[in-house]
């Protein structure tokens, strides 16, 4: 006797998402976790403790460090920008809008270029956050421009918050935390992602625009009176290590997913 086989019923409409759109879901995880890391650094930051006095005196320290390596020479270039409304313009735009875009278009473009890639970089900036974050409450201080403020005139000049620019830095009081310039990420996050362009691409211009982007961003710090050069060394040396903690994290993240499952010979026997 001849045994027929009833076919399988099926869905008569299937959906599945089109595989070219596959990497939303990851890649929007990825920038969320990113996103909701900075977001606790930034309160955090801005939950540290205002301490003027010690501020003040570790920066008068950086002041004098400076003059006595002769590299005090942030207020001349400082002078010379502000000469022109409209090369000072530019100094604060690129300090006040340039920061977080540039991090944003490094880290969608090393994340196509290969997730593990994006990760080592996340890895950086999440541990460099740590390392900034005892600084804020262990070793406050004082920005240039907030020196005369306090009666230490240093010849600096507020381009960014003291009037006189289109340009709006103004940050929600809770997050805000005047009084926390070392280490100077502004200087150190694109210094890593100038590393990470410089390191992911031979790619001459892509380079050369890596390159551009720091010594850009080092001008605008010291012509809007941001920093020190001292917070900006002090902001790449944090980068440094951070990155050094970033490799073991990298190591131990590779162990992990090649490390082989291992099972027993046999399932034990109930007693």
């Amino acid at each position: 006797m001849t045994v027929r086989q009833m076919p399988i019923s099926r869905p008569l409409i299937t959906f599945r998402a089109p595989a070219r759109f596959g990497w939303v879901a990851p890649f929007g995880r990825d920038f969320g976790i990113v996103l909701a890391v900075i977001g606790a650094y930034f309160l955090l930051r801005g939950l540290a403790p205002t301490r003027i006095d010690l501020s003040l005196q570790v920066t008068a320290f950086i002041v004098e460090l400076e003059r006595s390596l002769y590299l005090f020479w942030e207020p001349e270039i400082q002078s010379v920008s502000i000469q022109s409304h409209a090369v000072q313009e530019v100094a604060n735009f690129v300090y006040a809008y340039l920061h977080f875009p540039v991090l944003a278009l490094v880290g969608g473009w090393l994340w196509f270029r290969g997730r593990e890639r994006f990760l080592f970089m996340r890895d950086v900036m999440f541990v460099s956050m740590v390392i900034g974050i005892v600084f804020y409450y262990a070793v406050p201080a004082a920005p240039p421009r907030l020196m005369a403020a306090h009666g230490q005139d240093l010849g600096f000049v507020d381009t960014v918050f003291g009037g006189n620019t289109s340009v709006q830095y103004a940050q929600p009081s809770f997050i805000l935390n005047e009084y926390a310039a070392i280490p100077s990420f502004h200087f150190g996050w694109i210094a890593l992602a100038s590393a990470a362009v410089w390191i992911n691409t031979s790619n001459r211009a892509l380079r050369a625009l890596a390159v551009l982007l720091s010594v850009l961003m080092t001008w605008a710090i010291v012509a809007s009176a941001n920093h020190f050069f001292f917070d900006m060394v002090l902001g790449g040396i944090v980068i440094l290590a951070a990155w050094q903690v970033a490799k073991r994290i990298e190591r131990w993240r590779s162990l992990r997913s090649t490390t082989p499952l291992v099972l027993p010979a046999a399932m034990p026997r109930a007693a």
